[in-house]
C-alpha cells in the first residue's frame, strides 16, 4: 500500500458490543411475590464501543527532524500525564500517577576543547611529568 506524506491511512477496527443487566432490591421486601416490585428496580444498559486505526506517516528527510519531532511528542504526551495528576487531599491521600521522566538532547556543540598532547591535563592522565 503506497500512502502519501501526511495522508491519513485507516487500518482498520473493531466494534464491541455490551449489554448490561442489573438489578438492586431490599432484602427480603425485594422478594415478595405481589408487592415485591415496589422495592426493587432493574436497569439495562447497552454499551457499543468503536476501536479504529488511523497511521499518518510523515516522512523525516533527516535525523535531527525526525529527532525533534520525537521530543516535541514525547514532551507533549508528558505534559498530559502530568495535567492528569489526582488532585491532592488532605483526607484521603492518593499516590501520584506514573509520568514519564523529563528527556532532553543535548545538540549544542561542546564548548570545551578537546585536549591536545601537550596539554598539561593530559600529560597527568597518562601517568607523565
Amino acid at each position: 500500500m503506497v500512502v502519501d506524506d501526511g495522508a491519513i491511512l485507516v487500518l482498520g477496527g473493531l466494534i464491541e458490543d455490551r449489554y448490561d443487566e442489573s438489578q438492586s432490591k431490599v432484602p427480603l421486601l425485594g422478594d415478595l411475590p405481589v408487592v415485591g416490585a415496589l422495592f426493587r428496580s432493574e436497569s439495562r444498559t447497552r454499551k457499543r464501543s468503536n476501536l479504529m486505526v488511523f497511521l499518518r506517516p510523515i516522512v523525516m528527510r533527516d535525523a535531527e527532524s525526525a529527532s525533534k519531532l520525537s521530543l516535541d511528542r514525547y514532551d507533549l504526551i508528558r505534559a498530559q500525564q502530568k495535567d492528569g495528576q489526582p488532585v491532592p487531599r488532605v483526607l484521603l491521600p492518593v499516590g501520584d500517577a506514573p509520568v514519564l521522566p523529563p528527556q532532553r538532547v543535548d545538540t549544542a556543540p561542546s564548548t570545551k576543547p578537546p585536549l591536545s598532547p601537550e596539554s598539561p591535563s593530559s600529560k597527568s592522565q597518562t601517568g607523565t611529568k
